[in-house]
């Protein structure tokens, strides 16, 4: 009778001084909302075999990585100026993290903005109960889901180099530096504003698909990001084409900008910019009888690597 438990989980990462490095790097406790770990995630390799028999050939094993999918609350660190307790993952995901302190007129930030080289690469200790599942080399991809009546939430998918499994205790960790995220409703969250217009919104996702990969030449055995192609989806009261004709931009294929607020005290908002974006064809949708407008969008660089930029303020 197995005495491993599923709820019993940890995940401790860091921000490697160097890709793959011997040396382990300061690991913080993530506090997540969920865990899906792929141990042996890859492909196995064919011997393809001619028998005067029918039947499968044995095959050999390739290149493996380790995956991990985790969910946290997209919460800030309660500070301004200090980097969420997210900051580390998102770095590992072709992410910049810049510190800009206070001016007299603007309170600290924390900027975050993606890149397109030299990007960062983390360790993962990812404990399946007593099973640890060792993760070197890391990077991966960022999703953020913003909802009405929910929690905002982050989603890393994260592919790493693996090391063997081995059975170790579940570790003592402090999870007090995750404040609880402000729940996204009208007392925290301004409107989102699409192509300058504020309107009251029931969903906003953005997925970065960054192109993470294993490169399994010999010798060059590593995780990279080689490319993003983000996009996302909102849905929006219907403002009216008197107000805002989002069909016609989006048959011109227009682009503008579009922003979300989340949070209302120094330390505590989060604001995601997008400063040019293109719309899908706009679709109706109801809540309980007001006409609302769902659309799909991509956002596109203006000068490069600005495409978004995500502020903890």
């Amino acid at each position: 009778m197995s005495n491993q438990r599923t709820n019993r989980r940890v995940l401790r990462f860091g921000i490697e001084a160097s890709y793959n490095a011997d040396t382990v790097p300061d690991m913080t406790a993530i506090l997540p909302t969920s865990i899906d770990v792929t141990p042996l995630a890859g492909n196995d390799i064919d011997r393809s075999y001619i028998r005067p028999h029918y039947g499968n050939a044995p095959q050999a094993p390739g290149e493996k990585h380790v995956q991990v999918q985790v969910g946290v609350e997209l919460t800030t660190s309660g500070e301004a100026g200090t980097p969420p307790p997210w900051g580390a993952l998102l770095r590992t995901c072709g992410w910049t993290e810049t510190i800009v302190p206070a001016d007299g007129e603007t309170t600290a930030q924390v900027v975050y903005a993606p890149v397109s080289d030299n990007e960062d690469s983390g360790r993962f200790y990812c404990h399946v109960d007593k099973n640890l599942h060792e993760g070197r080399g890391a990077r991966g991809t960022p999703q953020f889901t913003l909802n009405a009546e929910s929690i905002p939430a982050l989603q890393v998918t994260l592919m790493a180099l693996i090391q063997p499994v081995t059975n170790v205790a579940l570790p003592e960790v402090d999870l007090t530096h995750w404040p609880k995220a402000l729940p996204i409703n009208t007392l925290n969250t301004q409107p989102l504003k699409v192509f300058g217009i504020a309107s009251p919104f029931q969903s906003f996702s953005l997925d970065m698909s960054a192109q993470t990969r294993q490169r399994t030449v010999v010798g060059a055995n590593d995780i990279a990001i080689t490319g993003r192609q983000p996009s996302g989806s909102l849905t929006i009261d219907d403002p009216g084409v008197v107000a805002v004709n989002y069909f016609q931009r989006s048959l011109n294929v227009e682009t503008g900008e579009i922003s979300l607020i989340h949070g209302t005290e120094p330390g505590s908002i989060i604001e995601i910019v997008m400063p040019s974006c293109s719309l899908a064809s706009p679709t109706y949708a109801d809540d309980q009888g007001v006409q609302m407008l769902s659309m799909n969008y991509r956002p596109e660089p203006v000068q490069g690597n600005d495409e978004v930029r995500i502020i903890c303020r």
